[in-house]
């Protein structure tokens, strides 16, 4: 209803002097120019429906073609979403609650009005009505949108949930309503510090977000990107928390596959060359400071290795290089760090480690190595290694300075005949 424009009336009512005093009491009133269209019965209200338009319908219940409640429901189909204001002759509390129950929005006793009595009525009607599409257009807006929308008590207790936020977690809106999301949705990922500390920040009035991983109804395990907001009252008391999810699962399997390309070999899935010389830097700096502790470098190279891709093709030669590489995941603690450094050249970081324990383990690597044999058509494929060892050395070396030192040593174990593991000595 736009601004200064009249209320459009449709009025029904069999009485015409009951029809008469409502016209009247309308005319009278201030503030609102009103209009009305007076019929007598239902059948002649959808007949005027169907040319004119109205903004509110004044109703008595006892018409010619229908009588008591289920005139309310009979223009309730015909009128749509215009509010209903019933007339009524009946001074019965009871039957006035159920005529709101059935749809209307208010009703008027006949004859007593009182001072602008009608007309405030439906002005009330029409706010109401308006207030209420504002509404059902919002919580319309908030069930098309994508992303989970949950809405909380003061307390975090579920209060609503959009169809997203079901199609997200598996838990219906009966399901969730009543519960606490850290609860209901809780992986077990984030402790309680978490939470506690999100809980510390909204409760003061702050906007909060952040990335977490929660659990859906069927036990599986999703990433998630949550945005809170408090909703405080006029006074500025908080009186609820609105939570919107996006569900970043996809995103982030992208990124940690992106992630892994840029830092493993894609034949061998081993560190690549760029991320083995950053781990390798980290540990000579750390050495510098913490003088106590030890660690090795081992620098592997397969012997004979253009032989195979020469006589047994490039894929016997791939697979040569996955077949050793496994064998080094294999053999490797979890702190050492293997790393393909390029063509049948790698290396392993091998943290607190000493020249004794690093030896023992190039040895037993080089047997494993000798001990196995990958069948082809041309027969069996055997490969063998050749390993040298180097100290990280607490003085003031870089990166260049350590493979120089384990070249050197696996260059010596190549000239003693292959198949052999060396440590570099010193200069």
């Amino acid at each position: 209803m736009s601004v200064n424009m009249p209320i459009r009336v449709l009025l029904v009512e069999d009485e015409a002097g009951d029809a008469q005093l409502v016209k009247m009491d309308l005319q009278k009133a201030q503030g609102e120019t009103f209009t009305v269209a007076w019929v007598e019965s239902l059948g002649a209200m959808q007949h005027c429906l169907q040319s004119s338009t109205f903004d509110v319908l004044l109703l008595d219940l006892s018409l010619p073609d229908s009588d008591g409640l289920e005139t309310i429901y009979k223009a309730r189909l015909l009128v749509g979403d215009i509010p209903i204001i019933v007339l009524t002759g009946r001074c019965d509390t009871d039957f006035s609650l159920k005529a709101l129950e059935a749809g209307a929005a208010d009703y008027v006793m006949k004859g007593n009005f009182g001072y602008d009595g009608l007309a405030r009525s439906i002005r009330y009607a029409l706010f109401r009505a308006e207030l209420e599409a504002r509404n059902n257009l919002l919580v319309a807006a908030l069930e098309a949108a994508a992303n989970g929308i949950m809405i909380t008590d003061k307390s975090a207790i579920i209060t609503w949930v959009n169809t997203a936020f079901t199609r997200l977690t598996g838990y219906s809106a009966e399901e969730a309503i009543g519960h606490k999301p850290t609860v209901l949705l809780n992986s077990g990922v984030q402790d309680e510090s978490f939470y506690q500390a999100m809980w510390d920040n909204i409760m003061q009035g702050r906007y909060w977000r952040g990335e977490l991983i929660n659990k859906r109804k069927n036990g599986s395990l999703y990433h998630e990107e949550l945005s809170i907001a408090p909703v405080n009252n006029k006074a500025g008391d908080i009186t609820h928390f609105i939570g919107i999810k996006d569900d970043i699962t996809e995103r982030k399997r992208l990124e940690e596959q992106l992630q892994k390309l840029a830092n493993t070999d894609p034949l061998t899935h081993l560190f690549n060359r760029r991320v083995f010389l950053e781990k390798l830097a980290q540990e000579i700096a750390r050495l510098a400071r913490v003088t106590s502790q030890s660690a090795a470098l081992l620098m592997i190279d397969l012997d004979h290795f253009k032989r195979i891709n020469d006589t047994y093709g490039h894929a016997m030669g791939d697979e040569v290089l996955c077949s050793f590489a496994h064998i080094v995941r294999k053999s490797s603690r979890a702190i050492d760090i293997p790393a393909r450094l390029g063509g049948e050249e790698f290396a392993i970081l091998l943290p607190n480690t000493t020249q004794n324990e690093a030896m023992v383990m190039a040895e037993r690597l080089r047997k494993q190595v000798a001990d196995i044999a990958i069948p082809h058509e041309k027969g069996l494929v055997r490969i063998t290694i050749s390993i040298g060892g180097v100290a990280l050395s607490m003085d003031e070396v870089d990166n260049d300075v350590v493979l120089s030192r384990a070249d050197t040593a696996l260059y010596e174990a190549k000239d003693a005949g292959r198949n052999q593991c060396r440590w570099f000595a010193g200069i």
